[in-house]
């Protein structure tokens, strides 16, 4: 095998391991307080990330597609991808405006033919991640003049997600997949009050801390179709589908309430709740449709519909706890080409250029400046895409068989709803490496 794929497949395994103590986070976002936080869309397939998040129609024999298991049939080789993602993001009210940002690890993934009908896949991807901090501050009732309160809620972690899937061909062009995956991570929340009388300078302030540690485990299963028909000699017309099923995982909660001074350093601490339960991810669809020219260029548009009103937050019993999110949807639209992959003479004519864009409306509700309360606001999130895929090394020949390649993707957004006075503008970045290997080739010698 080629010996810097064997490396990073070494290097693969020890970020695995450092994975699982990692947050999903990119750039402090006030709605991840809702749900199991923002979905992490965007900073798994680079590919998808560059094209508008479309890919459940658009196949690649060169990239492993991660939003259709179905898909997966046509990676005939051993291909292993690794990515970072980055994030810079500014939040801006009518008053203020801050500016934040961050890295991490974006994905791992080893897709593996198993026959000329079968390709399975492995890999690691972030499900969903939280971060926020907020203060807001009022009058304490009977004492206006002289008490206020000032309320801190922040929030910290997300879930990770280890996905097995397989992809076969059913017929000709017609190909099914599935793909099973293990939640798990960590999510706390805390809620702290400060009660500041201005008339008393001689009190150490303190603050009443309630702090939620919420650990989550289990299973979810998605399943997808794809066809694939020839209309003429030079174009092909595609079509693809996803479902993913309602979810029931595992929560582990445990709630400590806490008296702590300005430093953070803790007066007396009790815990008040431990207790094992479910929470409830919603399902989701997907359908798309894609159109390419057999060569070297595609174009794809895809529908996403997240039934967040399935979301059920913690409880005791499967399907109960409370309802703190809606349906969401996002429509998105993407293109790639390469000028010529076998150009000798011009290496920008074997690069591969990406663009696209995507609308829709959150499943994360949103909530009104200095309210703690879900309203019926609507997240409208949009945003343009693009990227490349830069050829590296000798390319695709004897004997070693290998082909690499520097993925890049480009997103610049904004997140808003009217009349909550809060809107997030964020540019994100996605970098990561492909390498495509044949192996079990049987070697030839004159």
């Amino acid at each position: 095998m080629y010996k810097p794929f064997r490396a990073l497949l070494l290097i693969s395994g020890l970020a695995l391991g450092a994975q699982q103590g990692q947050a999903q986070q990119l750039s402090n976002s006030p709605y991840s307080r809702f749900g199991v936080g923002d979905m992490a869309h965007g900073t798994s397939s680079i590919r998808s990330a560059a094209m508008g998040q479309i890919g459940v129609a658009s196949g690649s024999g060169a990239l492993i597609n991660d939003q259709n298991p179905a898909l997966l049939f046509y990676n005939s080789s051993v291909t292993f991808e690794a990515a970072v993602a980055a994030e810079l993001k500014r939040l801006s009210d009518k008053n203020n405006s801050q500016i934040d940002g961050t890295a991490n690890l974006g994905s791992l993934a080893l897709a593996l033919p198993l026959s000329r009908r079968w390709t399975a896949s492995i890999g690691l991807r972030p499900y969903s991640r939280v971060n926020y901090a907020s203060v807001s501050s009022s009058p304490v009732k009977g004492a206006e003049n002289t008490v206020t309160s000032f309320s801190e809620y922040n929030g910290s972690g997300g879930l990770n997600e280890v996905y097995f899937a397989n992809g076969v061909r059913i017929a000709t062009g017609l190909t099914a997949g599935v793909s099973g995956s293990y939640l798990f991570g960590t999510i706390d929340r805390q809620e702290s009050t400060v009660l500041v009388d201005r008339e008393d300078s001689t009190s150490a302030l303190q603050k009443t801390l309630i702090r939620t540690s919420s650990r989550y485990s289990g299973l979810m299963f998605k399943g997808g179709l794809h066809y694939r028909k020839k209309v003429s000699d030079k174009a092909n017309l595609a079509f693809g589908a996803t479902y993913t099923g309602k979810a029931h995982i595992e929560t582990d909660r445990q709630v400590a309430q806490e008296r702590r001074f300005l430093d953070e350093s803790v007066i007396s601490s009790l815990v008040t709740d431990s207790l094992e339960g479910y929470t409830t991810l919603p399902q989701m669809l997907q359908v798309g449709v894609a159109y390419d020219n057999n060569k070297n260029w595609s174009l794809g548009a895809d529908y996403t519909q997240t039934k967040g009103s399935d979301f059920r937050g913690f409880s005791l019993n499967k399907g109960e706890g409370r309802q703190e999110m809606g349906d969401g949807y996002r429509v998105g639209v993407g293109t790639e080409f390469t000028p010529d992959a076998g150009s000798v003479s011009s290496y920008f004519r074997r690069v591969t250029y990406r663009f696209g864009g995507y609308y829709g409306n959150s499943e994360i509700k949103a909530i009104s400046q200095g309210s703690n309360a879900v309203t019926a606001h609507d997240l409208k999130d949009m945003a343009v895409t693009w990227g490349f895929s830069l050829p590296l090394g000798r390319g695709v020949r004897p004997p070693d068989y290998t082909q690499a390649l520097l993925n890049t993707s480009f997103t610049v957004g904004q997140m808003q709803a009217k009349n909550t006075g809060l809107k997030e503008q964020y540019f994100r970045v996605n970098v990561g490496v492909t390498f495509n290997n044949k192996w079990f080739i049987k070697r030839k010698f004159d």
